[in-house]
C-alpha cells in the first residue's frame, strides 16, 4: 500500500496541471460479506466438502480516501485512490460439516472492529474524446486489506441442552481475528459523459484477471501447543479474479469544484489455493470478498 500511495501522490503532484486534472476526497459507506472454506475430506473421508465455512456478513465500514487523476501527453492519464476505513459492526458464522454436508457444528460471534485499507493506481489513455464524452482503457494495480475482530460465541449446533442455555461466551471475549490481503492486476475502462453544463457521469470499470490473496486467522482461545498453537494459527493463500466498479454523478458547485454521489462494488474470489494449520495443508475451496456501498465526494479540478 505504501508503494501505491507514493505513486499516486507523485503522479498527481507534478508541477504542471493539464486540462481535466483533479484531486479530491471521498467518503465510502459500505457493507461487506466474505467467505472462506476448505476441504479436509482427503485427510478424513467422513468430513464434508467443504469441511468448514466461515462467513463474515453485514460488516459495516466507514472509509475516507484521497482520489485523483493527472493527464499528460496526447490523451494519457494516471489515476488512483488511497483509503482508510473503520469497521464498527457485523457477524461471523462458523459452520462445520460431515460427509453429505450434514452440519455438526455452528457458532456465531459478533464483529466489533477493526479496519479497512485499500489503494489503486492505474495508467491509461483516452481513445474517444468529444464535447459530451471521453473514455479509454487502463491497466493498473490494486490493494485491498481488511482486519476483523469477532467477540463472543453462541453455539446453535448441536442444540444446547438446558441448563447450558446456548453454551455462550460473552461479547467481551475476543475469540478470533481475521486479516485478509488482496493484491490485484486491474484492466478496465474509464469514461465520462457530460449530461449538461454543470453535471457529468463517471464510470470506472475494472476487470481483475489475476489476484493473489493471503488470509490469516488468529483463534485467540486455541493457542495451546496441543491445539492450533500461537496466533496467527491458520493461514490461507490463493489466486483468483474479480471486478471493481465505480459509478459517480458529479455536479459543479463553483468554477473549479464538484460534489458527487455514487455507488461502488468490489468482488474478488479465489478457488485455487491452500489452507494450513498445525503443519498440515488442505485444499482451499473458496475465499471470496465483496463490498458494496455509497460514495460521496468533493473534487477540485484544473
Amino acid at each position: 500500500m505504501r508503494l501505491a500511495s507514493f505513486l499516486l501522490l507523485f503522479g498527481l503532484s507534478l508541477a504542471a496541471h493539464a486540462q481535466g486534472d483533479e484531486l479530491g476526497v471521498r467518503y465510502w459507506y459500505s457493507e461487506s460479506t466474505s467467505t472462506r472454506s476448505h476441504n479436509a475430506q482427503g485427510l478424513v473421508p467422513s468430513l464434508g466438502n467443504p469441511t468448514s465455512v466461515l462467513t463474515y456478513e453485514d460488516v459495516q465500514t466507514n472509509a475516507f480516501e484521497l482520489h485523483g487523476r493527472k493527464n499528460f501527453g496526447p490523451g494519457w492519464f494516471v489515476k488512483g485512490n488511497v483509503g482508510l476505513g473503520d469497521t464498527n459492526s457485523g457477524s461471523l458464522d462458523d459452520e462445520d460439516f460431515n460427509r453429505g454436508q450434514v452440519k455438526f457444528s455452528d457458532t456465531t460471534s459478533t464483529v466489533k472492529g477493526d479496519w479497512l485499507r485499500y489503494a489503486t493506481i492505474d495508467v491509461g489513455k483516452d481513445l474517444w474524446r468529444s464535447r459530451s464524452f471521453s473514455g479509454g482503457f487502463f491497466v493498473g494495480l490494486g490493494y485491498w486489506a481488511e482486519r476483523l475482530d469477532a467477540y463472543g460465541i453462541v453455539v446453535t449446533v448441536p442444540r444446547p441442552v438446558p441448563p447450558d442455555n446456548g453454551r455462550r461466551l460473552p461479547d467481551s471475549t475476543l475469540v478470533i481475528t481475521n486479516e485478509t490481503t488482496w493484491r490485484a492486476l486491474r484492466v478496465g475502462f474509464a469514461g465520462k459523459w457530460q449530461l449538461g453544463a454543470p453535471t457529468r457521469l463517471l464510470l470506472d470499470a475494472a476487470f481483475i484477471p489475476y489476484a493473489s490473496v493471503r488470509d490469516e486467522d488468529s483463534h485467540w482461545l486455541r493457542q495451546s501447543p496441543n491445539d492450533l498453537g500461537p496466533a496467527p494459527n491458520i493461514h490461507m493463500k490463493g489466486e483468483g479474479y474479480g471486478v471493481q466498479l465505480d459509478l459517480e454523478l458529479r455536479h459543479a458547485i463553483a468554477q473549479a469544484w464538484e460534489v458527487g454521489a455514487g455507488l461502488r462494488y468490489w468482488w474478488l474470489r479465489a478457488t485455487d489455493g491452500t489452507r494450513s494449520a498445525v503443519g498440515i495443508s488442505v485444499p482451499l475451496s473458496e475465499l471470496e470478498s465483496q463490498r458494496f456501498g455509497l460514495l460521496l465526494s468533493l473534487t477540485h479540478r484544473w
